[in-house]
């Protein structure tokens, strides 16, 4: 039987739904006379893929430019569903960025920029999801409260009417309900607090991170969500040490009474297994080392296991090296660069790890991509084995990993330091990695031909995908009921994969006929638009 899919339109851009096999109508169920918004349907529909946009900011200083860019981004990224579709407008938006300890420099205010996520970004993003619907924002940051006045955080969200609130210097015991607890009887934790409404029902979490070096590699969207715990809960980076001799009495009953043990087992297997580097010994104890990575990679995806995210960005119009902070490789001082690029996704384990071969490293020398796995968190390693797509005027381009254009940012995770190795403090972990030796089973395969509706973008065009078998010549032509020819697209030496087709020239519901054709192969479907 030939598939058809229906896909319904009206006279307002973007206020569509699609109903039809490979797409679940009733994701988020609520009333049908109430109205929503979704990602845009191609994005929702591959949480297999990467999505790069590329801005043109000139200096990171351009507080309009960037601002205009996330503007831009977000109002293609989302979408205003039809009523009883997607996310009901009520939903709460919460939003982690990445405002980690930042000091204005007096001598250059734009100095440390690259330390955190750009304010004008934030807000520029957070507005355009505005138009799609929802009305509540909620900025959650565990990191310094008392600079969010001079950092210009709080009158961001003062003139935008976004919640931020500071919870994250109370301990939960007088916090009542804006602690939220999860349990997850991981390897360090068996609960944690999160700072309401973090992790709550009916949320949308847009988490946001920064491009740049930290000790911990690249600090990308994974580990920007350990801001979201509450109080002694966030202290993932702080160190190997003990919290039973540390921590109040009353935080001991959430972590694993034996987890400083578990965390030296994993360690010991991990180097037995050839994780690279993982055999660092402490630069300045207790921080540095694999014993130390060890315990932060489990205690955060501890943490990740049980939060989910909407969707995970890395904001990179400008990228930072060093150490996360002000220090690094350049007389002592980090520096900054317009890398000019968003990287985003569903999947934070894929976004993080086209972000760290973005900077100029080789994904599988970081032990929380193989963790992952382990995990059973991420089920890839490889950064080819991950379909990536240019994002260009709200439309999705698959494109070749090594197209891209790389901004190297040295950092100092894991020096190697053993074996008579004396690596530089700040480096890049560019050393070759052999991912066929970690490959379990086919991670990619065959692409079969077709062509299915997926929606409507916010500019109410149809948007479509194909599966391309094999790189050649590919034609997608849409056909009337009276088997007239309305509208052609020609791709030439198109990449074996699946591909986003936009229809751009739609003017009139009806039923039509679509097929894609390559050489030695085809595939047709129907489509019924109606209003």
């Amino acid at each position: 039987m030939k598939r058809r899919d229906f896909i319904k339109v009206s006279s307002a851009a973007g206020m569509a739904g699609l109903v039809g096999r490979g797409y679940d109508a009733f994701e988020n169920p609520f009333d049908a006379r109430v109205e929503g918004f979704e990602l845009h349907p191609f994005i929702k529909e591959h949480p297999e893929a990467v999505f790069i946009n590329l801005t043109s900011v000139k200096e990171k200083t351009d507080a309009k430019a960037i601002y205009d860019a996330a503007f831009k981004l977000s109002g293609e990224m989302f979408v205003k569903a039809g009523k009883g579709k997607g996310y009901p407008n009520s939903t709460k938006i919460t939003c982690k960025p990445n405002w980690t300890s930042s000091r204005i420099d007096k001598n250059d205010p734009a100095a440390n920029l690259g330390i955190t996520t750009d304010n004008n970004f934030i807000e520029g993003f957070l507005n355009g999801v505005k138009t799609k619907g929802p009305q509540e924002f909620y900025l959650r940051e565990c990191a310094s409260p008392n600079s969010w006045t001079a950092n210009g955080y709080l009158p961001m969200c003062e003139r935008n009417n976004f919640n931020l609130k500071n919870l994250s210097t109370t301990d939960f015991w007088d916090l009542g309900d804006e602690i939220i607890f999860k349990k997850i009887d991981g390897v360090v934790f068996k609960e944690a607090g999160y700072m309401a409404p973090m992790n709550a029902p009916d949320t949308f979490l847009i988490n946001i991170a920064k491009f740049k070096s930290h000790q911990m590699g690249i600090t990308a969207s994974i580990k920007n969500l350990q801001g979201i715990t509450g109080r002694k809960f966030h202290q993932f980076c702080g160190g190997h040490f003990d919290i039973f001799k540390s921590y109040d009495k009353r935080y001991h009953p959430y972590f694993q009474p034996d987890y400083m043990a578990r965390v030296a087992g994993l360690h010991k297997k991990h180097v037995a297994a050839g994780i690279p580097r993982w055999d660092t010994v402490m630069d300045r104890p207790p921080y540095g080392g694999g014993l130390f990575m060890e315990q932060w990679v489990n205690r955060m995806l501890d943490s990740f296991s049980v939060t989910p995210t909407g969707i995970n960005i890395v904001e990179g119009v400008y990228g930072r090296d060093g150490d996360g902070f002000a220090g690094g490789p350049h007389n002592g001082k980090a520096k900054d660069y317009m890398s000019n690029n968003i990287i985003f996704g569903k999947d934070a384990f894929r976004v993080d790890i086209i972000t760290h071969w973005l900077a100029g490293h080789e994904p599988g020398n970081f032990g929380l991509f193989h963790i992952g796995i382990e995990r059973g968190l991420s089920n890839v390693l490889d950064p080819n084995d991950i379909p990536v797509y240019l994002w260009e005027d709200g439309k999705a381009r698959k494109v070749k990993l090594e197209s891209l254009k790389r901004t190297p940012l040295v950092t100092y995770y894991l020096r190697r330091n053993t074996n008579g190795q004396n690596e530089d403090k700040y480096h890049l972990c560019d050393e070759p990695f052999d991912y066929s030796s970690w490959k379990k089973g086919t991670l990619s395969k065959a692409e079969t031909p077709a062509i299915k509706a997926l929606g409507t973008d916010s500019n109410d065009k149809v948007v479509m995908e194909v599966s391309v078998p094999e790189k050649g010549d590919v034609y997608v032509d849409i056909l009337n009921r009276h088997g007239e020819l309305v509208w052609r697209m020609h791709a030439d030496n198109l990449e074996a994969g699946t591909h986003q087709v936009v229809w751009d020239g739609f003017s009139s519901p009806g039923l039509y006929n679509t097929y894609v054709k390559g050489m030695g192969w085809d595939a047709e479907s129907e489509m019924v638009i109606y209003t």
